[in-house]
């Protein structure tokens, strides 16, 4: 049985209202509202994600972060006209930061390979390299959420701050200190 909703006299099933409708409703908890809108578009934003993530768990996991973080910020949602716009673009940015995040530490893997071969590395060598991974991750990681797009996008995809600009619309001298910012952080962080 649908959940339905009592609005004064009128009795309205959840699957009728419009996607600014619920969210109306969203934003004062309704959790039947909530639970429309994961349905309606939860099946085509997973489609559009294993388009560019290959594992169907990190897939679902991103799914899932997307629609969290709706939930926890139902309170301050905008009146979403286009709520299929706004929950793609939540899609894409957490996409990007998602490879952003497993396309650096592969390159930074790669780095630390073509230094040290393999073949001339013994055990410690493999643990140090795990922990150097691991390192630069965190420092990554623990930069601002946009600041560590921004960079990730720059050094990992190996965008130009123009490229970068026009993907986040945001102006190129924007860019250029964000990702400077970044290498002053994380200088500060892995060298000390």
């Amino acid at each position: 049985m649908l959940p339905q909703l009592k609005i004064g006299m009128k009795l309205f099933l959840y699957h009728t209202l419009s996607d600014a409708e619920l969210i109306v409703h969203v934003s004062t908890g309704d959790d039947h509202a909530f639970a429309e809108i994961y349905k309606r578009y939860a099946e085509p934003i997973y489609r559009h994600i294993r388009k560019r993530i290959s594992c169907r768990d990190d897939a679902r996991d991103v799914l899932h972060d997307i629609f969290t973080s709706l939930w926890q910020r139902r309170e301050s949602l905008p009146e979403a006209r286009q709520l299929s716009a706004f929950l793609f673009a939540a899609a894409k940015y957490r996409v990007i930061n998602y490879l952003s995040k497993h396309q650096f530490r592969e390159g930074a893997l790669v780095e630390f390979q073509r230094h040290f071969p393999l073949d001339s590395m013994g055990a410690d060598h493999l643990v140090r390299e795990r922990e150097l991974s691991s390192l630069i991750e965190t420092a990554v990681s623990s930069l601002p959420d946009k600041m560590q797009v921004i960079f990730r996008m720059s050094r990992q995809e190996h965008l130009s701050h123009k490229e970068i600009a026009e993907n986040l619309n945001l102006s190129e001298t924007t860019v250029k200190k964000q990702v400077a910012n970044a290498l002053k952080i994380l200088k500060i962080k892995l060298v000390g």
